[in-house]
């Protein structure tokens, strides 16, 4: 393969990935948070998982979550973690939906991999794998900061500490 070829290819696939991830952003940005609401139950944390913890354990979250960007620099409507200022009990369960709708955007960012199942075999190794490294990180960073916030959220509640 010549290296005109390889250069286009990488182009091309690159444009593909940045569009297809923007758009299922996009459109999902603008699903009402009602639907998280309704389907909470598809993200809660697995006992397997011990509330989280496990994925720390496993991938050392702690030191490196922290250079994930913001999709909100792309995105405008995406939320931005930094906007939670206030640990008032709407804001903490706020972020809870939209920690849930980071994680289900990043599993569907997964699945336009199934485009290169017909490719040559280095062709869908490079994809696959850019799609992993892509996601997995941030959905595992979800599964283990959500179990945590939620927790918080649910002995705030139980405390009484409501909104003032």
């Amino acid at each position: 393969m010549t290296l005109k070829k390889v250069v286009t290819l990488g182009i091309f696939h690159s444009m593909y990935w940045f569009s297809i991830q923007m758009t299922i952003s996009y459109l999902f940005a603008k699903l009402p948070l009602t639907f998280f609401e309704k389907y909470g139950r598809v993200f809660k944390s697995l006992s397997w998982e011990e509330n989280g913890n496990l994925w720390n354990t496993l991938f050392q979250i702690n030191r490196w979550k922290k250079y994930i960007p913001e999709g909100n620099k792309l995105i405008p409507n995406i939320y931005n973690k930094k906007q939670l200022t206030s640990f008032k009990t709407s804001n903490i369960y706020r972020m809870i939906l939209e920690m849930r709708r980071a994680e289900l955007v990043h599993w569907l960012s997964i699945l336009p991999v199934i485009v290169f199942v017909k490719a040559p075999r280095y062709i869908k190794i490079i994809n696959f794998c850019y799609a992993l490294l892509a996601n997995i990180p941030i959905i595992v960073a979800q599964r283990y900061n959500r179990p945590r916030l939620e927790r918080y959220y649910q002995l705030k509640r139980k405390r009484g500490e409501h909104d003032v």
